[in-house]
């Protein structure tokens, strides 16, 4: 009989608690982003992501103009970078 009068208050706490039109379990979780991957790779409107090139913080006095040229542009992740990627950022792209 306590048990019974426990489990209907419990419920209707649950219930006076949650938001209007949603039941306090039945809510799914958000997935979260990986930080450091907002940071590196940005998505485009077709489902790609951009990231910069390695190799050209320090150490490239004695790289050519030609390359550190080369490595300033932007390049667009593999297939095998950008299943990870839709994992890593679940928002951030439609496709």
């Amino acid at each position: 009989m306590l048990s019974a009068f426990f489990k209907s208050t419990a419920q209707l706490v649950s219930k006076t608690l949650a938001p209007y039109g949603q039941s306090s379990r039945g809510m799914a979780n958000k997935l979260k982003s990986h930080s450091s991957a907002k940071k590196r790779f940005f998505p485009t409107s077709n489902g790609n992501y951009k990231r910069w090139q390695v190799g050209l913080r320090h150490l490239n006095s004695g790289l050519s103009a030609e390359r550190t040229n080369r490595l300033s542009r932007t390049v667009f992740v593999d297939n095998t970078q950008k299943r990870m990627l839709r994992k890593a950022l679940p928002y951030s792209c439609k496709k």
